[in-house]
């Protein structure tokens, strides 16, 4: 049975009780890194960005019991953010995600909040693919093409146009899991 982080557990930890810290790093460093790694696609920038988070949580410990309603979405919202963060200062992110990166319109609608984070996870795994699967996932998925015209447009052969669709879903999928994982 998973350990589930409670509001009681958040409550000790707001007061400074070291060992529900422990319980919340148990629980959600695993979750954070895997997040921020799919993000910023390198496995020691990643921990080095989820250490640095977990440290804020401890620093900002006090304003959980009154400011935070959703102790789970603010660490998801704070893995993403400095993550993202994190690629702008090593200019590792693209303009393309750049144009995303807006605040929602409507934050106080819940499902058309999860729908921006969800089409902000999936242009920044778009972004960060190499760059033959980038392109073939765009004409694909954004101009509509069908995968023999891509393969004719790029010179490529139909198969390899096949190959790289399965993989960008994939990578896709994975990060979709991860996100969500964190919301549970």
């Amino acid at each position: 049975m998973a350990f589930e982080i409670d509001n009681k557990v958040v409550k000790r930890l707001s007061e400074g009780d070291q060992s529900a810290f422990r319980a919340v790093f148990e629980y959600y460093y695993p979750r954070v890194s895997e997040f921020v790694r799919r993000i910023v696609k390198d496995e020691t920038f990643a921990e080095d960005i989820t250490q640095d988070i977990f440290v804020k949580v401890w620093e900002r410990r006090e304003m959980f019991a009154v400011e935070v309603q959703s102790f789970g979405s603010y660490i998801y919202v704070m893995s993403r953010n400095a993550a993202i963060n994190a690629l702008r200062r090593t200019g590792k992110i693209t303009q393309f995600a750049e144009e995303t990166l807006s605040p929602p319109l409507a934050a106080s609608l819940e499902e058309d909040y999860y729908a921006r984070e969800k089409e902000l996870i999936i242009k920044l795994v778009v972004c960060r693919m190499p760059e033959q699967r980038r392109k073939v996932f765009e004409m694909s998925r954004y101009m509509g093409l069908d995968n023999q015209t891509i393969a004719s447009t790029l010179g490529l052969s139909k198969k390899t146009v096949e190959n790289h669709l399965t993989l960008a879903l994939r990578t896709l999928r994975a990060a979709l899991n991860s996100m969500m994982s964190l919301l549970m």
